[in-house]
């Protein structure tokens, strides 16, 4: 099995210098006549190359919903541990899995983000009508440099925020 990318590029590529990017996990096999052939066994996912490159969310997103797809699409049998190597090693070439590193960085982003939106819009994160909660309703005095971040992969995954330019306080 391998991976293959279908590369799509956006409609006004000089305004929006978007590239999307559409994995799927691929077969090869030889039918009765004994002619090559290839199946697709599961869409893995997709990523957009923004600026050429692909921002840790982009990354982060597409590993967490690509480990679902695998779960659910791909039968067992078909998806040995010699299998998950190479298609592991195939996704690298493409867009490495973030690092540790790159998710720490992009869930303190991702925070600043939202704390400075709601400021911005006179919120607190427990405000009704607020779209995400950072704290507990007794906590709300705390500063943004005082979260508690996750420290599960799984978890900091679900809170990772793109690399933005945030704007100096």
């Amino acid at each position: 099995m391998y991976v293959k990318w279908v590369i799509r590029r956006h409609k006004n590529e000089d305004l929006a210098k978007i590239t999307f990017y559409d994995a799927y996990l691929v077969q090869s096999y030889k039918n009765g006549a004994g002619e090559p052939r290839q199946r697709t066994i599961a869409y893995l996912g997709n990523l957009r190359l923004i600026n050429g490159s692909f921002p840790v969310i982009e990354r982060a997103l597409f590993y967490t919903r690509m480990e679902e797809y695998l779960r659910h699409e791909v039968p067992p049998e078909l998806f040995t541990e010699e299998e998950r190597i190479k298609l592991y090693t195939g996704l690298a070439e493409v867009a490495p899995a973030p690092t540790e590193e790159e998710i720490q960085q992009g869930s303190e982003i991702h925070a600043v983000w939202h704390a400075n939106y709601f400021q911005a819009h006179s919120l607190s994160p427990s405000s009704p009508g607020a779209p995400f909660s950072f704290f507990e309703e007794d906590q709300e005095e705390h500063e943004v440099s005082q979260f508690d971040l996750p420290v599960d992969r799984g978890t900091m995954l679900g809170k990772l925020g793109s690399k933005l330019d945030m704007p100096n306080k």
